[in-house]
């Protein structure tokens, strides 16, 4: 057979043929332009690789305070010793046999008070002093208070100072207190009755002005109305030794008074 035979019997199958496509120009986004910076600028000009950004701060470091133009607040920060301390929290140990600080213990004088002379004192509690829970009664009604007072009241003080500084319970359990005395009312010290001594302070110095005065008169009058003045007559009150005389301050046996108690007291094991 031929190849024209084979050709006709056999035809080539048909080519396809694919269109060409020309590409033409990509249009896309254009890259912005690098701005230099300007002139007046305080950074110089360099690649933007060059720049960081700074780290943030610790977490524990102490802020930075902005103060007056004189830094005292920053100084204040500053200096540790000026930083206010730190208080913690306690936990009293036994609650049940504690008289905590600032119980008020009222009591009853047995002793009376003279302020002319320092001396000591004496009192008993009125009612039973519980714990700081209130389940044990620690200070029973009975016991006993000692203490002392100095002498030598102060011009316009009604009040005398009273320093507790023992206490015995009944079953002999003693116990310091260093503890001011109060009234009821928790004021401090005790008020008494006052006495100015105002005869002795200026009575020799006021019967010296009267002889004085009389002396003037008697003189005024055998001179034919001639005014003597006599040196110092006038300032004999002012003179007189008796002004250092202070005036004394007593208290009634009696006398319902208190006990502040200035620190824990504890009782355990009694």
């Amino acid at each position: 057979m031929s190849l024209a035979e084979r050709a006709r019997l056999y035809p080539a199958p048909p080519v396809q043929v694919r269109p060409v496509v020309v590409a033409g120009p990509v249009v896309g986004p254009r890259a912005a332009p690098a701005v230099a910076p300007p002139a007046s600028s305080s950074f110089p000009a360099a690649d933007a690789r060059n720049y960081t950004v700074p780290p943030p701060p610790p977490v524990w470091e102490t802020p930075r305070l902005v103060g007056p133009a004189d830094g005292t607040v920053a100084q204040l920060a500053a200096d540790p010793e000026a930083q206010a301390t730190r208080v913690r929290a306690a936990r009293l140990a036994n609650p049940a046999f504690t008289v905590p600080q600032g119980t008020v213990i009222p009591a009853v004088l047995e002793t009376g008070i003279d302020s002319t002379r320092p001396g000591s004192v004496r009192a008993l509690v009125q009612r039973d002093v519980a714990g700081f829970d209130g389940s044990q009664v620690l200070i029973h009604r009975g016991s006993r208070l000692i203490g002392e007072y100095d002498a030598g009241l102060q011009q316009g003080e009604r009040r005398a100072l009273v320093r507790w500084t023992r206490l015995v319970r009944p079953d002999g359990v003693t116990i310091a207190l260093d503890s001011p005395a109060s009234d009821p009312l928790g004021r401090a010290g005790i008020e008494g009755e006052v006495d100015s001594r105002f005869l002795q302070r200026f009575g020799n110095a006021l019967l010296q002005s009267i002889l004085d005065v009389g002396t003037g008169l008697a003189v005024r009058r055998a001179t034919d109305g001639v005014i003597v003045a006599l040196p110092g007559s006038t300032q004999n009150v002012q003179r007189s030794p008796d002004n250092q005389i202070r005036p004394t301050l007593r208290v009634r046996h009696g006398t319902s008074v208190s006990v502040f108690v200035a620190r824990d007291l504890d009782f355990s094991g009694f």
